[in-house]
């Protein structure tokens, strides 16, 4: 049993496998604690699926998959019916819009998965984003959100559709905020909090993804938040400032959500993070802050932060904000937002800036 449990958390840590047989001649292993006698270790939905996964070699892509991503496609858009691919849920039915084909029902609720078409939830539920290549792409994501329905419900309002969303899993209905936001026209994400320095003093919440527990542990929390709400195109990592630095608690977690087909957006809370490379490596839709606006900075330091993403953009291409909902930022974002275009620079969702931005 141990031996089993040693060589499943060993097949998470894979680096950058380009094929399945160098994913075998590449697979390293992880140390984990040792059981007591008669003790069992806690069950882990993402361990066995991955496990049979690769017993079946299909190197981490649903059955039926052809070893491509479908088009990208509007949320809760239906699927071709091919298959087994199932389609939307009915448009009356109260909740978030999803595709029953890229979620499989556990004791943590709904965990997205690659369809058997091989579409995944990061692709299928992106905003649609069509606009000149050689304009530089802005995008801002807006942490937080449901904690507040009034601000959601502002933010929403007043916010262009392009703004990406992440919720708090903590937000006691979330499934009705994250429904309003599809409805406007928003793409979702959810925040995975991550170990900061000084913990336990800076305490994210008991859900928080720590490096001193173990693998299976920390991937038990993700499924927890992961199975809290539907529809959603990635996570971003909140906080983290120590968890993104560690490697061996950190893989474990991209590989999951590489596997259940959603993107990763680093909140680049500490300039030494790994998260990128490590994405990098696992072919982990990424993207990473440029540049974030904290709870209580005055208005000028606000205006000087998002100055600073369009000098990003310009310099590289592409750039990514993360921003609290606050009342202030949300007045602020919609004003500066719509003098981005005489600027030459557009506002995109944040997905459409997967893997675009460098390593460093």
């Amino acid at each position: 049993m141990i031996g089993g449990l040693g060589a499943v958390i060993g097949w998470l840590v894979v680096n950058g496998p380009d094929t399945v047989a160098e994913r075998d001649a590449r697979r390293p292993e992880l140390t984990v604690q040792i059981l007591a006698e008669g003790e069992q270790p806690e069950p882990n939905s993402s361990l066995d699926t991955m496990a049979a996964k690769q017993s079946e070699g299909h190197g981490g892509m649903a059955a039926g998959s052809e070893g491509e991503a479908g088009d990208q496609g509007t949320p809760g858009a239906p699927g071709d019916g091919q298959g087994e691919v199932a389609g939307t849920m009915p448009p009356e039915q109260q909740g978030p819009r999803f595709e029953l084909a890229l979620v499989e029902e556990t004791e943590k609720g709904m965990l997205p998965i690659v369809a058997p078409d091989g579409r995944t939830a990061w692709e299928t539920y992106a905003r649609p984003f069509e606009a000149d290549p050689s304009r530089p792409r802005i995008a801002i994501i807006m942490t937080r959100m449901g904690i507040s329905r009034s601000l959601t419900e502002a933010a929403i309002e007043f916010l262009p559709a392009e703004i990406s969303f992440s919720f708090s899993t903590t937000a006691s209905d979330l499934d009705d905020q994250v429904a309003l936001a599809q409805k406007a026209g928003h793409e979702v994400f959810l925040d995975v909090p991550m170990e900061p320095f000084g913990y336990p003093a800076n305490d994210p919440g008991p859900t928080t993804l720590l490096t001193s527990l173990s693998a299976v542990d920390n991937l038990n929390r993700l499924e927890s938040m992961l199975g809290r709400t539907v529809g959603y195109a990635g996570v971003i990592g909140v906080k983290g400032s120590q968890f993104t630095t560690d490697e061996e608690a950190l893989t474990p977690v991209l590989s999951v959500l590489k596997e259940r087909g959603l993107m990763y957006v680093d909140s680049a809370a500490s300039s030494r993070t790994i998260a990128l490379e490590i994405a990098g490596t696992l072919q982990l839709p990424r993207a990473i802050a440029n540049w974030r606006i904290d709870d209580s900075p005055a208005l000028a330091e606000m205006q000087r932060r998002l100055s600073a993403l369009e000098r990003t953009a310009q310099r590289s291409g592409f750039a990514l904000g993360v921003v609290p909902p606050l009342p202030i930022t949300i007045d602020l974002l919609a004003s500066w937002a719509a003098t981005l275009p005489e600027r030459g620079l557009v506002l995109a969702p944040a997905t459409a800036l997967a893997n675009k931005q460098s390593l460093r």
